[in-house]
Parts: C-alpha cells; sequence; structure tokens
C-alpha cells in the first residue's frame, strides 16, 4: 500500500499559543559549556509540514505540538514578545559561575562602566547583541502550539 504524502498549513487555535525557544551556547572560563534558552510568545503563526495519512493522525492526538518533531517549517509568526530567560540545567551551576554567565550575557567592553554585578542572579532579560560580541551562538530553535492547532490540506 502506498501513503501519499500530504501538504499541510498549520495555525494555532487560539491567539497568543506560539512560542520559540531559542538555545544559546556558549563556555564558561573552565571550560564548562552552558546553555541560555530565549523564550518569545507570538500572537500567530503559519507553520507547514508533510504528513502522511498515518503521521497526520497521530499529530490530530495532539493539544501540544513541537514543530520540529514533526519537520515543520516556519511559513509566519506575528507580533513576538518577551516571554523569559532560562539558563537550562541552572541547578548544574555554583554561583561564581551563574556571576559568570550573567557577566557574558549582559556586559561587554561598550557597557562595563555601567554593569551592575549586583544583578548578576537576575537573567530575566536578553541582550542579543552583548551575547554575539561575547562568544554566544544559537544552536536551535524549537517551535512551539499549545492549546490546540488546525490542519489544513494545501493540496486540495
Amino acid at each position: 500500500m502506498h501513503d501519499t504524502i500530504e501538504y499541510y498549513n498549520v495555525y494555532p487555535e487560539n491567539k497568543d499559543c506560539v512560542y520559540t525557544t531559542e538555545h544559546w551556547v556558549n563556555h564558561l572560563s573552565n571550560g564548562k559549556q552552558v546553555t541560555v534558552l530565549f523564550v518569545q510568545q507570538w500572537r500567530d503563526g503559519t507553520f507547514t509540514v508533510d504528513l502522511n495519512e498515518t503521521n497526520k493522525e497521530k499529530l490530530l492526538t495532539e493539544d501540544h505540538i513541537v514543530l520540529n518533531d514533526w519537520g515543520g517549517c516556519t511559513e509566519q509568526l506575528i507580533s513576538g514578545w518577551f516571554y523569559e530567560t532560562q539558563i537550562k540545567n541552572k541547578e548544574q551551576y555554583n554561583d561564581a559561575e551563574l556571576q559568570e554567565i550573567h557577566k557574558l550575557m549582559f556586559c561587554n567592553n561598550d557597557n562595563k562602566d555601567e554593569y551592575n554585578c549586583e544583578d548578576a542572579l537576575d537573567f530575566n532579560n536578553f541582550e542579543q547583541d552583548i551575547m554575539e560580541t561575547n562568544g554566544w551562538f544559537m544552536e536551535d530553535t524549537i517551535y512551539e502550539i499549545f492549546n490546540g492547532f488546525e490542519l489544513e490540506n494545501m493540496n486540495e
């Protein structure tokens, strides 16, 4: 039996239910790798997936989907805003390492006179330009839809 692949648009059923999580990676002075998760919430979005009938039926049983797990492509994200920043496996780092992570995230040559190490355990922000200057790179982005979604067959 031949299982035909169909092309679908995927839409969230509700507004404000699309999230992206960027994985930013760097290494501390002791060689330990650290990953910072930068999460954005989006008003709306459109994605595409190619599915056979079996995978379509499996997908339709889900309420929360990670588009990456289904080979999804992002077509459009609308009106995003900062949701949160977290250090992946934060409990694995001691206070000195957390302070170094904070400095790598928020301090560079242009602002080192203004950098406030008193806030060194507050990670609730994101400074992409500073992070890139300090050697961070984006390793991956995860795309998720929560609270249901709709499929639109684009082959019909």
